[in-house]
């Protein structure tokens, strides 16, 4: 079970999520609830102080709102504690391309 707090996060990242890629599908892959569409868009990782949103090629992305994290080439995330860290239209800006990543648009 999450705790409260971190449902309240992870419930406003699935909704922005998808806002920005309506299409994409929620499933569960390797203990963790991921997005995809063709391709892997990321993951929401709870951890005990924080949840983390990795982007699978996020490396890739163009991010003006500095919102990514990490130095892997591939998997690069977004460090959320509490709602009030959610940036809303930079996370959107993020997951859009991170959509069409994961359809195959930008290959």
């Amino acid at each position: 079970m999450l705790d409260p707090k971190d449902k309240m996060v992870v419930e406003a990242i699935r909704k922005i999520m998808f806002e920005a890629v309506p299409d994409a599908e929620e499933v569960i892959k390797w203990g963790t609830l991921m997005y995809q569409k063709k391709k892997i868009i990321g993951g929401v990782m709870v951890h005990k102080n924080q949840i983390n949103l990795q982007l699978w090629e996020g490396a890739r992305l163009n991010d003006p709102g500095g919102l990514l994290e990490g130095t892997g080439k591939s998997m690069p995330h977004v460090k959320f504690v509490t709602t009030a860290d959610i940036r809303k239209e930079a996370l959107k800006h993020l997951l859009v391309q991170a959509g069409r990543f994961a359809s195959g648009a930008q290959e």
